[in-house]
């Protein structure tokens, strides 16, 4: 049997419409804050035919705020740091704009107007489009708990979305004479920061994975660092402080790999080497046995950095340098994804693609060979096609 709905505007101050229908058990329910009666009129034409097929659900009353918790705490298969990262994500931007909303009824005008607040906070374009792509992840991602996956929402309220363009930053590495500059400083501060700075220099390991190297990832012989582990981040189950660093595999399958030293980095290895097991951390610390990688930043990198005179220069930027000698050395593309351990050579390409010298007129020549080869080919079956023809045509006439 057809249903019937009523649309609803309250009395007072109060601008937005509302909706009234029975569910199937009889009970009055009502839907609120549509900002147009056409918005409540679309819900209610939605909520009328889920009756009539007798798809209609209860909306939950889960706000967004609790939702997102309880979705972030059951994740499964993603990394400590990428969970931090979300929750970073969630708890300073999702929430405050759209925590009090239950679930059930965010759509396209909540989120219009979370990110017009973002912009209006000067957030940068890739900020906005993180929380974007995470709150789309969370609403109606195929995979892990969403609220779609969950029956709490029924459509992506992050459709149509208009964002900020990303702005695209091609990465300029230090110089080789500004690379020196910092590798001179931090061996002049002394410590540990000048091995770790040199080791990236060198071969372009992340900050994670130089922290994590044991002297049993040294490979003495071929001359190689084996990248197996890097400091992550996981949930801590005693209670206290919410997040701890620990050992774990590195970023991706990818990153597992061996990178090939020089002779002056073997050499300084060696140097750390003296005196200790095959199990000790390269660069030790007070983190269970490892340099916490907050605490590097802050008072081992910073400090390198700013006494150099090159403040706001990051440790990643040496990974960044690394990947431009190894170009400009004229390494292949292939060579450089296996060194850097990227997912694959089209990250190499995005990434660092504009370093490549002479990719252009390389192209354009093979592709000028190619038909030049292809034109000559043409001609040579041009001619033998009329010999051909002349040899018939000969044979005929001394037949005649």
């Amino acid at each position: 049997m057809s249903q019937a709905g009523h649309i609803v505007r309250p009395g007072g101050a109060r601008k937005t419409w509302s909706i009234r229908y029975r569910d199937p058990s009889g009970v009055l329910q009502w839907e609120g804050k549509f900002k147009t009666r056409h918005d409540a009129q679309k819900r209610l034409n939605e909520v009328l035919g889920e009756l009539d097929r007798g798809t209609y659900t209860r909306r939950s009353s889960v706000t967004f705020e609790k939702f997102a918790e309880d979705w972030l705490a059951s994740r499964r298969q993603i990394r400590g740091s990428t969970e931090s990262g979300y929750g970073s994500i969630i708890n300073r931007q999702l929430v405050p704009r759209l925590g009090s909303i239950r679930v059930a009824d965010l759509r396209f005008e909540h989120v219009d107007a979370a990110v017009s607040g973002m912009i209006e906070d000067e957030l940068s374009p890739k900020t906005i489009h993180n929380a974007v792509t995470l709150l789309r992840t969370i609403l109606t991602g195929r995979r892990g708990p969403s609220a779609l996956q969950r029956g709490v929402a029924f459509r992506d309220s992050t459709l149509g979305i208009e964002l900020p363009p990303l702005q695209s930053r091609q990465i300029t590495p230090p110089t080789p004479e500004q690379m020196w500059t910092l590798i001179n400083t931090a061996k002049t501060i002394g410590g540990l920061g000048y091995p770790l700075t040199y080791l990236a220099a060198f071969t372009g390991v992340r900050r994670n994975e130089a922290l994590a190297l044991q002297f049993d990832d040294i490979e003495w012989f071929t001359n190689e660092v084996n990248v197996r582990h890097a400091i992550s981040k996981r949930r801590r189950k005693d209670g206290g402080q919410k997040w701890e660093w620990h050992v774990g595999p590195p970023k991706s399958r990818k990153s597992l790999r061996r990178i090939a030293a020089t002779e002056s980095v073997m050499k300084m290895l060696a140097e750390l080497k003296v005196g200790k097991p095959e199990t000790a951390f390269l660069f030790p610390g007070n983190c269970s046995g490892f340099i916490d990688p907050d605490m590097f930043d802050a008072e081992t990198w910073k400090p390198i950095a700013e006494k150099a005179g090159m403040p706001g220069t990051r440790f990643h930027d040496l990974r960044h340098f690394f990947a431009s000698q190894l170009i400009a050395n004229g390494e292949t593309a292939a060579y450089v994804r296996d060194q850097m351990g990227h997912s694959s050579i089209k990250v190499t390409f995005d990434t660092y693609g504009h370093l490549f010298p002479g990719r252009g007129k390389e192209a354009s020549d093979r592709y000028e060979k190619a038909m030049r080869d292809a034109r000559e080919k043409s001609k040579a079956d041009v001619r033998k096609t009329f010999a051909n023809e002349d040899e018939k045509k000969g044979a005929s006439d001394a037949t005649n």
